[in-house]
């Protein structure tokens, strides 16, 4: 099924095939119609399938109906402002050519323009629109249409009250959608009660947060570095032999500033993100990778999930993630929409049980590699040791030794009694008197044999 058949305004068919959108995704094509037709949303898919287009189609749609008023009718709540900025961009490229327009309220974000601010769709942060609540700048009864997005991680960061706060404002929404990689856990589920109305539940690969997995197209391979500075000698050797757009994940912003050190000294151009960047500086490092000014991003977990960064080719996990989770969210930014990626993990000795634990979450083998002259093989496990070990003569017979018997061809071990015990090592008088009487009985038959013999010479 195409985006024709949803019998949307030919503006909005016309946008979504300048983007690109030859087809509805999955999560797409199961949402789009009960959204259009005014119903509540429950939708669970993993990142990268297409839930920003699912969501916004419809409320653009909605907006069309009375045109371009300036005041906000949709509310989009996000849990970042980096998804924030994200939602906007692809929300003002799907009304190009219209009169509707849309705008951040944003953690960063300038409050005066937040303040004075005209739009038919607002995409807001929590903390920051709970601000401008308090402060009038922004009518709730005005907001027709609730959506909020990545739920799961509005959880994660401790948003729950404020979003049923806000929510219970917006006494003349009509409409409320929530989408989230999970629909498991008390916190979403009391979202959803407490939200929506007899909503249409949508799941695309959602059960629970396990059920996010990897790309189906996504390579993943490791290298064993024995020490730090064996990490960067890798990663400079595989990034100059790609040359592709890639992501490379470190644990801390200190990290950030070492690695980028040596990569500058490499002669390699890139940009940085981390976690206590401004909005502006936020804003050109994702701009400056965007566009293709640096085809490398070095960046925290904070770029990890909902960044649509697009045509990553490569994921590097310069620090591997201590949690599996993390692994899943940093591998999701490449191998998007049917798209091939990789993804390289670099692993200390004392991660590779970490390394384990992550195949057995996404129940993916992680291919072991080495580069000869630069980087060791991984070490074998004690139990790979045996296994892999030559087989000699002891291993081939099976019992370890030479031709060892079963047990069927060993002796019998007879039971001693105690008696037999204690007159251990003792003189046996019982066998010597019977030896003793077996020897007089023979000298007595000898004797008896010759008396015989002499008696009968005489009648000879």
């Amino acid at each position: 099924m195409g985006f024709e058949n949803f019998a949307l305004p030919e503006i909005i068919s016309s946008n979504i095939a300048s983007l690109g959108w030859e087809k509805p995704t999955h999560i797409q094509d199961l949402v789009l119609a009960p959204a259009l037709e005014g119903s509540d949303i429950l939708g669970g898919a993993p990142t990268g399938t297409g839930k920003s287009g699912a969501f916004l189609i419809p409320a653009l749609v909605q907006c069309l109906k009375k045109g371009a008023t300036g005041v906000p009718r949709v509310l989009i709540l996000e849990p970042t402002r980096e998804l924030g900025l994200q939602i906007c961009e692809v929300a003002e490229k799907l009304s190009f050519g219209t009169e509707l327009s849309c705008g951040t309220v944003i953690g960063g974000g300038d409050r005066e323009a937040q303040r004075d601010l005209v739009a038919d769709l607002v995409v807001a942060t929590p903390g920051r629109l709970g601000e401008v609540l308090r402060k009038g700048w922004l009518d709730p009864d005005s907001i027709e249409m609730l959506i909020i997005d990545e739920a799961d991680r509005m959880l994660d960061l401790g948003f729950y009250d404020e979003v049923k706060g806000l929510a219970s404002r917006l006494v003349n929404r009509s409409q409320t959608m929530l989408f989230s990689a999970t629909l498991e856990g008390a916190g979403i589920q009391g979202f959803a009660s407490e939200l929506l109305n007899d909503p249409f539940e949508v799941r695309v690969g959602v059960g629970g947060e396990s059920d996010e997995k990897l790309p189906e197209l996504l390579k993943s391979r490791a290298y064993y570095a024995d020490s730090p500075e064996k990490k960067v000698s890798i990663l400079l050797h595989l990034l100059s032999t790609t040359r592709n757009r890639a992501l490379i994940f470190v644990r801390t912003k200190d990290r950030v500033s070492l690695l980028a050190g040596r990569l500058k000294r490499a002669g390699f151009t890139f940009a940085t993100l981390q976690g206590d960047f401004s909005q502006a500086e936020r804003n050109a490092a994702i701009s400056r990778f965007k566009e293709g000014e640096v085809s490398l991003l070095i960046a925290t977990d904070v770029a990890a999930r909902g960044l649509d960064l697009p045509e990553v080719q490569w994921v590097y996990n310069f620090d591997l993630p201590r949690q599996a989770i993390i692994y899943v969210h940093r591998a999701g930014r490449t191998a998007r929409a049917g798209a091939s990626g990789v993804v390289v993990s670099f692993v200390e000795r004392s991660e590779i049980a970490t390394l384990e634990r992550i195949e057995r979450y996404t129940g993916r083998d992680i291919e072991r590699r080495q580069i000869k002259g630069l980087c060791a093989a991984f070490p074998l496990a004690p139990e790979e040791k045996t296994l892999g070990r030559r087989s000699g003569r002891a291993a081939t017979q099976g019992q370890g030794g030479f031709d060892r018997k079963g047990k069927e061809e060993e002796k019998k071990r007879v039971k001693l009694r105690h008696r037999v015990l204690k007159n251990k090592g003792k003189p046996d008088f019982a066998a010597k008197r019977a030896r003793k009487a077996a020897l007089a009985q023979a000298r007595e038959e000898k004797k008896a044999a010759l008396a015989a013999k002499k008696a009968a010479k005489p009648n000879e």
